[in-house]
């Protein structure tokens, strides 16, 4: 074992670089798994564990610049352990919300459509056909507008909002939480407001042609009718939908960064 002996010098003589190395790992590694595209189930956990390690490699050099963890002791570091991963949290729960955005405007677009489950899902979670397409075009959007670029770019500066190795205020950060929640909720209902109107209209139409013609079986034509009319109203709107979910996307890596101010 006395090749080892070097290697443990080694650590001790840089035990407080290789501690705050660590701390901005966990804090990258929580936030690659919940980042769209790297951080769907589809993508293999090796893949993951390395885009974590890649990402961590071109922080490291400007956060650590800046920033260090306390080492003076065990309790220390691990409560410097624990911080980064609730911060990597708040961050991912950032990123990952306007994915759920998608989820939740395609299954109020599939209800009003009549449409039920076509497709797989990029989660282990069954989608609604909606949903499933959104999130895949959502996502290959994202990435394909560097967005997951200007994530990285977040994470850097977010660490003059969440210090390394310090807890975040919790007070702020669950007000904060709550309110992105809200605006999700809205968000998805106006992506999705088109299509409640059409199933509006489609059901009052029903009904006064129920009342018109009691002895026609009017489901037989009104659900292939909303159907089709869901489809092409899709395929008008699905360019809309994307571009105003990327917008908000955007919005959201300034949210993040004005959190602490």
């Amino acid at each position: 074992m006395e090749f080892l002996e070097p290697v443990n010098q080694m650590i001790l003589d840089n035990g407080d670089y290789i501690a705050s190395v660590m701390a901005v790992f966990v804090r990258v590694s929580v936030l690659a798994f919940f980042l769209p595209g790297i951080g769907e189930t589809q993508i293999p956990m090796r893949a993951r564990l390395i885009a974590a390690f890649v990402i961590t490699w071109m922080i490291v050099p400007p956060v650590l610049a800046r920033y260090e963890v306390d080492t003076t002791s065990a309790a220390t570091i691990t409560a410097a352990f624990f911080a980064e991963a609730f911060s990597g949290f708040i961050l991912g729960f950032a990123f990952r919300v306007m994915i759920w955005v998608l989820q939740m405007a395609g299954t109020i677009i599939a209800q009003a459509m009549s449409l039920s489950q076509l497709l797989g899902s990029t989660s282990e979670e069954p989608n609604t056909t909606i949903s499933s397409i959104l999130i895949l075009a959502g996502t290959a959007l994202a990435v394909t507008m560097d967005l997951h670029i200007e994530a990285i770019r977040v994470l850097i500066q977010s660490y003059d909002t969440f210090a390394l190795g310090a807890f975040a205020d919790t007070d702020t950060a669950a007000y904060w939480s709550v309110e992105r929640s809200m605006e999700a909720f809205s968000f998805a209902l106006a992506l999705s407001l088109p299509f409640v109107i059409l199933n509006f209209i489609y059901n009052v139409m029903l009904g006064a042609i129920s009342r018109a013609m009691p002895q026609l079986m009017v489901a037989f034509v009104g659900i292939p009718a909303i159907t089709g009319a869901g489809l092409l109203l899709f395929f008008l709107c699905a360019t809309t939908i994307l571009t105003v979910w990327a917008g908000g996307f955007s919005s959201v890596l300034d949210d993040i960064i004005a959190m602490g101010r």
